[in-house]
């Protein structure tokens, strides 16, 4: 049941102290309320995240900056009786719109900016040596072409547009490699978890001594970490032999 969501008689205006307003409209209704701006665009791009770490409360008001609570008539007629003060919130965040400051939108730009440049340094090399971009030098080229970041689309899509931005002016090749990997019984239980995060595990064969030989695709900026976890864990005793590298 929807709880009372108090009268306008009597409310406070509310600071928004680093909080975003989400704004919904409905039958001639306005609702709004608070949200913690970077928890509430991480849900919006499919993220999985725990709406307690979205809403602080899930009051909902026709005005938050003066303090207004909806009634509970108007929530009612909106959103049925029976919807929980969770379900309403996240209905709310999801076809309302989310109001972010141009300082929250400037601090998510560069968070996003610093995923895209990881990307980056994991899937391409320098094809001259054959060796990981450094992060420094991916972003201070990304800041040289005045590239603009786009908070809303998806880093991937971003990343590879940047990439071909990229490659007029450094040496840059989106690149992964094949590896066959050959692991001692006494290390697969611990490395196994490893090796499938580590990319796309394209087979995998238990021997009969316990061993394990698979073959796994990795972006090549991670290759050097790879092979350092893999030789390091296994005190030198895994086999892994280089099968191919493929341009993408």
């Amino acid at each position: 049941m929807v709880r009372d969501h108090g009268a306008m008689t009597g409310d406070k205006r509310i600071d928004l102290k680093g909080k975003s307003l989400v704004r919904y409209q409905a039958h001639g209704r306005r609702f709004e309320l608070l949200v913690n701006p970077e928890s509430a665009w991480l849900f919006l791009q499919g993220e999985e995240v725990n709406p307690d770490d979205i809403f602080d409360t899930f009051q909902v008001y026709e005005n938050v900056s003066r303090g207004h609570r909806a009634s509970e008539d108007d929530v009612i007629a909106v959103f049925g009786e029976e919807a929980s003060e969770r379900d309403i919130a996240l209905r709310i965040l999801k076809d309302g719109q989310l109001q972010l400051t141009a300082e929250q939108r400037n601090e998510i730009l560069k968070e996003k900016r610093a995923e895209i440049v990881n990307f980056i340094h994991i899937h391409c090399i320098n094809p001259r040596e054959n060796t990981p971009i450094p992060k420094d030098r991916i972003d201070n080229a990304i800041m040289d072409l005045g590239v603009n970041i786009d908070y809303k689309e998806e880093i991937k899509i971003q990343a590879l547009e940047i990439i071909d931005l990229l490659k007029p002016i450094m040496p840059i090749r989106l690149e992964s490699v094949k590896l066959a990997v050959k692991i001692p019984p006494s290390f697969t239980g611990s490395l196994y978890g490893f090796v499938l995060s580590s990319g796309n595990l394209v087979q995998e064969e238990w021997l009969s001594d316990g061993s394990l030989a698979v073959l796994v695709q990795i972006p090549s900026g991670t290759q050097a970490d790879f092979l350092e976890q893999i030789t390091s864990r296994t005190k030198g005793k895994a086999q892994i032999k280089v099968l191919e590298r493929l341009s993408e």
